[in-house]
């Protein structure tokens, strides 16, 4: 990944993290606030307080719920747990480039299953599966591509999955998807003993400074992430924010509203101008060019404007830079200077 420039202005726009730009409500801000007296002392069972608060707000029963600093620490904690050296993780070719990482750091063997445009393939994952695979793990939605799998996909994949295998779902954008035949997959969940979900609170609920997420699975798979997690993952800080977060459903609906507002704002304009753009169901947009130079000369002319948006160096995305949704003037902005110097035959 290309990230912004090590000069980059603190005051330009930042649309290359994927971060929340309307950031937390008032409701959190103020428990941060609040907080700030009482973070002398570790968080009386804090980890136990955030799940029964999780719990009560998407209906699941806390004993299958584990928080983490970051669904990133959860994803890893996974690997380290049902992944030993010479097995198998598939992941697909174009999601998320941290999975790979997962199984390298436990001498595990990352494979790659073929997509179909930046969409994560079934019937390629099923292909790839050998009797040393421990793990399939997609993010659904996917990043960095805002693509994703219906539920009728994941249902078939995991039909078609060994019970010892388990399935991994990175659901960090889910809150976003406006898609009717997306699947949450707490349903699958309850009905299986194989499936594991992340989540975070670092996208719609603007707490990713904050570096909290969950996870929910069988109760066995849970108690394991348990033993294995570190001491108080949760901080004070964290746990008022996001028990206030959990509590404060309007600025929410207002986030999930304005998201899906902007995001096919922008994804209209950048196809007026000619740029191609995968469908997204995320709170970012990839644009692909037609060839890596024009992508190249996109990001730099955004930079030169005080806009930082994410540009991937290598492989198919070498022709792509992904936009952060901002509010609608920075959009706006992006689209102003792309209409400026950066048409699709510029």
């Amino acid at each position: 990944m290309v990230a912004p420039s090590e000069d980059a202005a603190s005051t330009g726009i930042f649309l290359a993290s994927n971060e929340s730009v309307y950031g937390p409500g008032q409701m959190a801000q103020e428990a941060i606030m609040r907080s700030a007296s009482t973070v002398e002392r570790y968080p009386d069972d804090g980890v136990a307080r955030l799940a029964a608060a999780i719990g009560v707000r998407y209906g699941i029963d806390s004993e299958t719920i584990c928080c983490g600093f970051g669904s990133d620490d959860l994803l890893a904690r996974l690997a380290r747990a049902y992944l030993s050296p010479g097995d198998e993780l598939i992941h697909s070719a174009h999601g998320y480039p941290k999975i790979p990482n997962y199984a390298y750091a436990n001498d595990a063997v990352p494979v790659s299953a073929a997509d179909q445009d930046f969409t994560a393939d079934v019937d390629a994952i099923l292909q790839c599966v050998t009797e040393r695979t421990r793990i399939v793990m997609l993010a659904n939605p996917d990043n960095p591509a805002g693509s994703y799998l219906s539920g009728g996909e994941v249902r078939r994949l995991h039909g078609r999955l060994s019970p010892e295998i388990l399935l991994v779902l990175d659901s960090a954008y889910t809150e976003y998807v406006s898609a009717t035949d997306y699947e949450n997959p707490l349903a699958l969940i309850k009905s299986s003993t194989n499936v594991v979900m992340t989540r975070t609170f670092s996208k719609v609920f603007g707490l990713a400074g904050l570096r909290v997420g969950w996870a929910c699975g069988p109760e066995e798979v849970i108690d394991t992430l348990r033993r294995i997690g570190i001491t108080f993952p949760i901080s004070v800080p964290a746990l008022a924010a996001c028990e206030a977060a959990l509590e404060d459903r309007d600025h929410f609906e207002r986030v999930v509203g304005e998201n899906h507002r902007i995001r096919e704002m922008f994804s209209d304009a950048l196809k007026s101008l000619g740029f191609e753009v995968i469908p997204s169901q995320t709170n970012f947009v990839l644009a692909r060019f037609a060839e890596p130079d024009q992508a190249v000369r996109v990001h730099q002319s955004l930079e030169a404007n005080d806009i930082y948006t994410r540009r991937f160096a290598g492989g198919e995305f070498a022709r792509c830079v992904r936009f952060t949704l901002g509010t609608e003037e920075e959009m706006l902005g992006c689209i102003a200077v792309l209409e400026n110097g950066c048409k699709a035959n510029g």
